[in-house]
């Protein structure tokens, strides 16, 4: 069986109008779906990183400090270099941010799955 333990989540939290007239109801439910992954993720054996939780580092910022969107990016980047797999949350398809996640997943071997019961059957398989 192959072992896949560290998990990147990647999914939409940047609103696009999709979801939701109102930007920060859809953006605080694109948080909810990819906590949500990340909870299952855990509760089945695997370590998740849940870029939905960036958003608790920016209510921590003293008045005087400032994280930009590319710090934040990098941060996420440098996070899916290490992972042994990416999991799609619901509602990806209308990221950019996940688009650019996939293609740098893709050029560094590191398999991307659309849900949970595929990364599960992935790795029971040991391809």
């Amino acid at each position: 069986m192959r072992k896949i333990g560290l998990i990147y989540c990647a999914g939409s939290l940047t609103p696009r109008g999709a979801f939701d007239p109102n930007p920060a109801i859809e953006y605080l439910g694109n948080i909810r779906k990819q906590i949500k992954a990340a909870k299952e993720l855990l509760l089945h054996g695997f370590s998740p990183f849940c870029p939905a939780l960036d958003f608790l580092l920016f209510l921590m910022l003293n008045d005087n400090e400032k994280i930009s969107e590319e710090q934040i990016k990098k941060f996420s980047l440098d996070w899916l270099a290490v992972s042994d797999a990416v999991l799609l949350i619901e509602g990806w398809q209308t990221s950019l941010g996940t688009a650019k996640e996939i293609e740098f997943a893709m050029a560094k071997g590191i398999p991307v799955f659309k849900s949970l019961q595929e990364l599960e059957d992935f790795q029971k398989e040991g391809k």
